[in-house]
């Protein structure tokens, strides 16, 4: 299997934090600044990374002296190279572009957490198709992505009648894809899975959970770099993270009113649906290390080839900025 093409854009990630670490020299300040700016995928369209918006918003980051700025990025590599131009402190993206990345940047990328620990991904067709999931065509978004790693795993191993199409775009995307009738099921995760149930008559014929178990949705990475100098505010991030996590699942209706504008669906009553149909809604907003679900995350990747052995999370996944409770004894 040929080697996913993030590996090219990975490799200018990696070339562009050795340079920069070249050149910083760093301070020996352990924390040299409250400034924390923040990549994710999706920021402004998935609600697990739209609640650090919610958080800013209801000023828990001040309280923790952080003064805190988002870039939404569009995903893998696209979202991890903010870190090697110098546009973000922190990055939460995909896992295969992270995990890819910190092997080969020789100490330079940091992995600090995982993020959204379950397998929200799922496949929707229209509901009148009548589609014999064992040998459907499933659109994901692109060599590399989360969406492709997944289809392919699932060809080679519990579904092996599937064809998986490259489309590129979004889930909007890949629905269009789907109703045109150029593919037989697209990808999609919550609210749109719950939105397109609702409004557009469309049945969920696929959930990757089901084949596949759970794994992060992302992984948070920094620089080495930034981290030797900025542990205090890493680990007041994360105290933010748990707090909002927390407010999504005590309060989910709440959450709901104030994620609305952020993502942009009017429909709250709908969003509040939508976070609660999240499988394992507790620990999809948790901080707490799974094990399990990373060594689901680094089987996708050795069958993938997007890295030749089996992740050493011992190794690569630096859990000291996480509250101690979070944490997994490896």
């Amino acid at each position: 299997m040929k080697r996913p093409k993030t590996s090219v854009a990975v490799a200018t990630i990696v070339l562009g934090l050795v340079l920069a670490a070249c050149g910083s020299g760093g301070s020996g300040d352990s924390d040299a600044s409250s400034e924390l700016r923040i990549a994710a995928t999706g920021v402004d369209s998935l609600p697990f990374m739209a609640v650090l918006e919610v958080a800013e918003e209801k000023g828990w980051f001040k309280e923790e002296g952080l003064d805190v700025t988002f870039t939404s990025g569009s995903g893998g590599g696209n979202t991890l190279r903010t870190l090697s131009t110098g546009d973000a402190d922190i990055a939460i993206a995909g896992g295969p572009a992270v995990v890819q990345a910190a092997e080969q940047s020789n100490g330079g990328i940091k992995v600090i957490a995982p993020w959204f620990q379950v397998n929200d991904f799922h496949w929707i067709a229209p509901a009148s198709s009548n589609i014999d999931i064992k040998n459907a065509s499933l659109g994901v978004t692109g060599a590399g992505s989360t969406t492709q790693l997944l289809g392919e795993y699932m060809k080679e191993t519990t579904l092996p009648g599937i064809e998986v199409v490259e489309l590129g775009g979004g889930m909007g995307d890949s629905w269009a894809a789907a109703r045109g009738g150029s593919i037989d099921a697209g990808w999609a995760m919550h609210p749109f899975v719950t939105d397109k149930e609702k409004n557009e008559d469309a049945e969920n014929i696929l959930s990757a959970r089901d084949e596949v178990g759970d794994f992060p949705a992302d992984m948070v990475a920094t620089s080495a770099d930034f981290a030797s100098n900025n542990g205090k505010a890493l680990k007041a991030f994360f105290r933010v993270a748990e707090r909002v996590n927390n407010y999504v699942i005590g309060s989910t209706d709440d959450a709901a009113k104030e994620l609305s504008p952020i993502l942009n669906i009017d429909d709250v009553d709908m969003l509040s649906d939508a976070l609660r149909d999240t499988p394992d809604m507790k620990k999809a907003y948790s901080l707490n290390v799974d094990k399990k679900a990373l060594e689901t995350l680094s089987d996708l990747l050795v069958s993938n080839d997007v890295v030749s052995n089996d992740v050493n999370w011992h190794k690569m996944l630096d859990q000291s900025y996480l509250p101690k409770d979070a944490r997994a004894d490896f």
